[in-house]
């Protein structure tokens, strides 16, 4: 009886709204999937799906920083690693969903490359979400804040449609709230922050299947003399894609006939690592490298240099420790030792347009 009732009722729905457009449709968003699954036990994967390739753009109100975007860089089955970007800086959350809690594990900011960190030690412990998903349901953290889950079925209103949303509250020391509204199938679809007289709105405006892209600046030696040039490009990243094989393209397809690749297409990019401690760049190339920087001394300079420079600035740093096979780099002109790197050096190169 109860199942019939709600079949007639979207039967009803679809007449009523099937000729006023789309616009009518959107804003029942909130009506027909809620009722769809009101007696079903939900989880925290309904209220934050696990996307891939998808952007979120929120508008911001109140603040200059307010407005981000955000992109799954990496996935698994239980974690993400999250690419927020917003007016300010870049930063990456890997959030974690295991024994009914969804819990942010890992922050760093300033995250301008790419790298994967899944697998980092954990720097954080902040549960954002916990079931069971039921009005009252309240935890701490260990930051001092204490989130409560406060609504089920909370209207919000954003530029991208109108969302009924699991609504969660935290309340943080200084006295200030953070009102969060996740929306079944999508996830986070905005948050207000309060303080006083304060508000500070981030509200979803897009959610569309596009890859990552970013700029990065490539170096490369000059064709016809000794020197280097560089020239901006625009790179673009798929969840799971593998960093190394990305920027191996670069190195060996310069954007110009005025530019010679820094390696070669026989050589491959083993392995990078960003040593946080040291703050080094730890990059291993497969044994054919040596063979390309068989050349004189200058023009090895000039490939070296672009290869230093095109990965340092990616990744910010200044130095960078280059191994091949897992020795440090060695070749008839150069040599270094291992705890020794090359420098960043864009003294004296040209911008190529």
């Amino acid at each position: 009886m109860k199942r019939s009732y709600w079949i007639l009722a979207s039967i009803i729905l679809i007449f009523l709204f099937g000729c006023s457009g789309s616009k009518a449709i959107d804003e029942v968003h909130t009506m027909e999937k809620q009722e769809i699954y009101a007696d079903s036990i939900l989880t925290i994967s309904d209220y934050f799906p696990f996307k891939e390739n998808t952007i979120m753009e929120y508008e911001g109100l109140g603040n200059e920083f307010a407005e981000k975007k955000t992109f799954v860089e990496f996935k698994e089955e239980r974690k993400i690693q999250l690419k927020e970007l917003n007016p300010g800086t870049i930063f990456v959350r890997v959030i974690e969903y295991s024994n009914g809690e969804l819990k942010e594990i890992y922050a760093e900011g300033e995250f301008y490359h790419i790298e994967n960190m899944l697998n980092a030690n954990t720097n954080k412990n902040n549960v954002l979400l916990k079931e069971p998903l039921e009005v009252g349901n309240t935890w701490s953290n260990e930051d001092g804040t204490t989130k409560e889950i406060t609504g089920l079925n909370k209207t919000i209103e954003t530029p991208s449609s109108i969302y009924e949303a699991l609504e969660v509250t935290t309340k943080f020391p200084s006295g200030g709230t953070l009102t969060e509204y996740y929306a079944r199938d999508i996830g986070l679809v905005g948050s207000i922050y309060r303080d006083g007289g304060y508000e500070v709105k981030t509200l979803l405006r897009e959610v569309k299947s596009h890859v990552q892209e970013l700029g990065i600046i490539s170096y490369y030696p000059l064709a016809d003399k000794i020197g280097t040039g560089y020239m901006e490009q625009t790179i673009t990243f798929e969840t799971n894609d593998h960093i190394e094989e990305i920027l191996e393209n670069i190195l060996k397809n310069p954007p110009s006939e005025k530019l010679g690749p820094s390696i070669s297409r026989d050589v491959k990019i083993n392995e990078i690592h960003l040593d946080r401690e040291a703050w080094i760049l730890e990059v291993d190339f497969s044994k054919e490298f040596a063979d390309d920087l068989n050349v004189g001394s200058a023009q090895e300079a000039e490939m070296l240099k672009s290869v230093v420079n095109t990965l340092g600035k990616f990744y910010d740093v200044e130095k960078v420790y280059i191994t091949i096979e897992g020795l440090p780099y060695e070749s008839g002109h150069y040599s270094i030792k291992e705890g020794e790197y090359f420098i960043v050096d864009t003294a004296e190169v040209i911008e190529i347009k």
